[in-house]
Protein backbone atom coordinates (compact mmCIF):
# COMPACT_ATOMS: atom_id res chain seq x y z
CA UNK A 1 0.00 0.00 0.00
CA UNK A 2 1.21 3.67 -0.96
CA UNK A 3 2.17 5.93 1.68
CA UNK A 4 0.18 9.24 1.11
CA UNK A 5 2.67 12.19 0.97
CA UNK A 6 2.50 15.25 2.93
CA UNK A 7 1.84 18.82 1.32
CA UNK A 8 4.86 19.31 3.45
CA UNK A 9 7.14 16.91 1.55
CA UNK A 10 5.84 17.87 -1.87
CA UNK A 11 6.89 21.31 -1.18
CA UNK A 12 9.75 22.48 -4.55
CA UNK A 13 13.34 21.93 -3.72
CA UNK A 14 15.64 23.30 -6.51
CA UNK A 15 16.36 20.06 -9.13
CA UNK A 16 14.16 17.70 -7.32
CA UNK A 17 11.12 16.45 -9.19
CA UNK A 18 8.13 15.44 -7.50
CA UNK A 19 5.82 12.79 -10.20
CA UNK A 20 2.78 13.21 -7.37
CA UNK A 21 2.26 16.70 -8.39
CA UNK A 22 4.06 16.93 -11.47
CA UNK A 23 6.38 19.78 -10.69
CA UNK A 24 9.89 20.20 -11.61
CA UNK A 25 12.16 23.07 -10.44
CA UNK A 26 15.27 22.34 -12.21
CA UNK A 27 16.62 25.10 -14.92
CA UNK A 28 15.41 24.73 -18.45
CA UNK A 29 12.77 22.20 -17.43
CA UNK A 30 8.98 21.89 -18.55
CA UNK A 31 6.82 22.51 -15.55
CA UNK A 32 3.40 22.07 -15.35
CA UNK A 33 1.29 24.55 -13.79
CA UNK A 34 -1.20 24.49 -11.16
CA UNK A 35 -4.73 25.79 -12.36
CA UNK A 36 -4.38 28.78 -9.30
CA UNK A 37 -0.62 29.37 -11.22
CA UNK A 38 -2.04 29.43 -14.71
CA UNK A 39 -4.57 32.02 -13.38
CA UNK A 40 -2.10 34.25 -11.94
CA UNK A 41 0.59 33.84 -15.09
CA UNK A 42 -2.50 35.29 -16.66
CA UNK A 43 -2.96 38.13 -14.60
CA UNK A 44 0.30 39.25 -14.30
CA UNK A 45 0.65 38.93 -17.96
CA UNK A 46 -2.24 41.53 -18.27
CA UNK A 47 -0.54 43.63 -15.20
CA UNK A 48 2.39 43.82 -17.21
CA UNK A 49 0.36 45.05 -20.21
CA UNK A 50 -1.23 47.72 -18.39
CA UNK A 51 1.97 48.76 -16.62
CA UNK A 52 3.59 49.03 -19.96
CA UNK A 53 0.87 51.02 -21.33
CA UNK A 54 0.94 53.50 -18.67
CA UNK A 55 5.07 53.68 -18.98
CA UNK A 56 4.40 54.44 -22.80
CA UNK A 57 1.93 57.03 -22.15
CA UNK A 58 4.14 58.53 -19.57
CA UNK A 59 7.48 58.49 -22.04
CA UNK A 60 5.21 60.30 -24.56
CA UNK A 61 4.56 63.03 -21.82
CA UNK A 62 8.09 63.43 -20.77
CA UNK A 63 9.64 63.26 -24.08
CA UNK A 64 6.76 66.64 -24.56
CA UNK A 65 6.47 68.56 -21.74
CA UNK A 66 9.02 70.98 -22.45
CA UNK A 67 7.72 72.18 -26.02
CA UNK A 68 5.76 75.05 -26.46
CA UNK A 69 1.93 75.06 -25.76
CA UNK A 70 2.08 71.15 -24.91
CA UNK A 71 -0.45 70.43 -22.67
CA UNK A 72 -0.93 66.55 -20.95
CA UNK A 73 -3.47 64.80 -20.58
CA UNK A 74 -2.90 64.19 -17.61
CA UNK A 75 -2.68 67.93 -16.35
CA UNK A 76 -5.79 68.19 -15.04
CA UNK A 77 -5.23 71.26 -12.73
CA UNK A 78 -3.18 72.63 -9.71
CA UNK A 79 -1.82 69.88 -7.47
CA UNK A 80 -3.01 67.87 -9.96
CA UNK A 81 0.15 67.78 -12.48
CA UNK A 82 1.94 64.63 -14.31
CA UNK A 83 3.91 67.22 -15.94
CA UNK A 84 5.14 68.55 -12.39
CA UNK A 85 6.13 65.56 -11.37
CA UNK A 86 8.35 64.28 -14.32
CA UNK A 87 10.19 67.28 -14.37
CA UNK A 88 11.28 67.03 -10.74
CA UNK A 89 14.34 65.70 -9.75
CA UNK A 90 12.65 62.65 -7.79
CA UNK A 91 11.92 61.34 -12.09
CA UNK A 92 15.29 60.54 -12.65
CA UNK A 93 15.75 58.85 -8.76
CA UNK A 94 19.43 57.25 -9.45
CA UNK A 95 21.02 60.52 -10.15
CA UNK A 96 18.81 62.14 -7.37
CA UNK A 97 20.33 59.44 -5.16
CA UNK A 98 23.74 60.11 -6.21
CA UNK A 99 24.21 56.88 -7.96
CA UNK A 100 25.03 58.19 -10.90
CA UNK A 101 25.44 61.70 -12.57
CA UNK A 102 22.94 64.02 -13.73
CA UNK A 103 22.45 63.73 -17.74
CA UNK A 104 24.15 60.10 -17.86
CA UNK A 105 23.12 57.85 -20.24
CA UNK A 106 22.07 55.51 -17.14
CA UNK A 107 20.48 58.65 -15.69
CA UNK A 108 16.71 56.64 -17.02
CA UNK A 109 13.75 58.16 -16.02
CA UNK A 110 10.79 56.49 -14.29
CA UNK A 111 8.84 55.74 -17.56
CA UNK A 112 11.99 54.48 -19.27
CA UNK A 113 12.56 52.41 -16.00
CA UNK A 114 8.59 51.29 -16.22
CA UNK A 115 8.72 49.70 -19.44
CA UNK A 116 11.62 47.69 -18.53
CA UNK A 117 9.85 46.48 -15.67
CA UNK A 118 6.45 45.84 -17.38
CA UNK A 119 8.17 44.21 -20.22
CA UNK A 120 10.02 41.79 -18.15
CA UNK A 121 6.88 40.74 -16.19
CA UNK A 122 4.87 40.69 -19.62
CA UNK A 123 7.99 37.96 -21.07
CA UNK A 124 8.20 35.94 -17.84
CA UNK A 125 4.80 35.76 -17.47
CA UNK A 126 4.43 34.02 -20.80
CA UNK A 127 7.21 32.02 -20.33
CA UNK A 128 5.41 30.80 -16.63
CA UNK A 129 5.62 27.30 -17.76
CA UNK A 130 9.60 27.05 -18.64
CA UNK A 131 11.23 27.11 -15.50
CA UNK A 132 14.37 28.64 -17.27
CA UNK A 133 15.83 30.37 -13.94
CA UNK A 134 15.64 27.84 -10.57
CA UNK A 135 14.21 29.80 -7.27
CA UNK A 136 11.48 31.16 -9.57
CA UNK A 137 9.35 32.41 -6.85
CA UNK A 138 11.32 34.02 -4.62
CA UNK A 139 12.40 36.31 -7.70
CA UNK A 140 9.46 37.29 -8.84
CA UNK A 141 8.32 37.71 -5.35
CA UNK A 142 11.46 39.98 -4.49
CA UNK A 143 11.32 41.95 -7.45
CA UNK A 144 7.75 42.69 -6.91
CA UNK A 145 8.59 43.67 -3.24
CA UNK A 146 11.23 46.30 -4.19
CA UNK A 147 8.52 47.63 -7.01
CA UNK A 148 6.02 47.88 -4.06
CA UNK A 149 8.70 49.59 -1.90
CA UNK A 150 9.61 51.77 -4.20
CA UNK A 151 6.02 53.14 -5.58
CA UNK A 152 5.51 53.71 -1.24
CA UNK A 153 8.57 55.63 -1.69
CA UNK A 154 7.22 57.78 -4.75
CA UNK A 155 3.53 58.71 -2.28
CA UNK A 156 5.42 59.47 -0.14
CA UNK A 157 7.57 62.40 -2.33
CA UNK A 158 3.87 63.03 -4.00
CA UNK A 159 2.14 63.58 -0.68
CA UNK A 160 4.39 65.52 1.41
CA UNK A 161 7.23 66.78 -0.59
CA UNK A 162 6.11 67.83 -3.87
CA UNK A 163 2.42 68.27 -2.77
CA UNK A 164 0.95 67.00 -6.12
CA UNK A 165 -1.68 64.06 -7.44
CA UNK A 166 -0.28 62.56 -10.44
CA UNK A 167 -2.92 60.29 -12.09
CA UNK A 168 -0.31 58.49 -13.98
CA UNK A 169 1.66 57.57 -11.22
CA UNK A 170 -1.34 56.21 -9.41
CA UNK A 171 -1.30 53.56 -12.64
CA UNK A 172 1.95 52.45 -11.41
CA UNK A 173 1.30 52.30 -7.87
CA UNK A 174 -1.97 50.27 -8.47
CA UNK A 175 -0.38 48.16 -11.17
CA UNK A 176 2.95 47.10 -8.55
CA UNK A 177 0.61 46.49 -5.42
CA UNK A 178 -1.34 44.39 -7.43
CA UNK A 179 1.70 42.59 -8.69
CA UNK A 180 3.13 42.59 -5.10
CA UNK A 181 0.02 40.45 -4.41
CA UNK A 182 -0.31 37.78 -6.96
CA UNK A 183 3.60 37.40 -6.22
CA UNK A 184 2.44 36.42 -2.14
CA UNK A 185 0.18 34.20 -3.57
CA UNK A 186 2.27 32.45 -5.99
CA UNK A 187 5.18 32.10 -3.50
CA UNK A 188 2.90 30.71 -0.58
CA UNK A 189 1.25 28.72 -2.72
CA UNK A 190 4.07 27.45 -5.32
CA UNK A 191 4.31 23.52 -5.78
CA UNK A 192 0.80 22.47 -4.10
CA UNK A 193 -1.75 20.50 -6.14
CA UNK A 194 -4.37 22.40 -8.26
CA UNK A 195 -7.60 21.36 -6.09
CA UNK A 196 -5.91 22.13 -2.41
CA UNK A 197 -4.11 25.11 -4.06
CA UNK A 198 -4.78 28.86 -2.88
CA UNK A 199 -7.12 31.06 -5.05
CA UNK A 200 -5.72 34.20 -6.29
Amino acid sequence: RRTPVSARSLKPRPGVCHPETAYCNRPGTYMPLTAASKRRAIKVALLGLVGLTIATYALSVETQMHEPGYEAACDIGAGFSCTAVFSSEYAHPLSHWGLVKQGDALDIGLAVAGMALYSAYFVAACLWRLNLVPYRQPLFLAVATAGACFSCYLLYVLKFILGDFCIVCTGFHCVNFSMFAVALFEFFDSGTSGKGGKRA
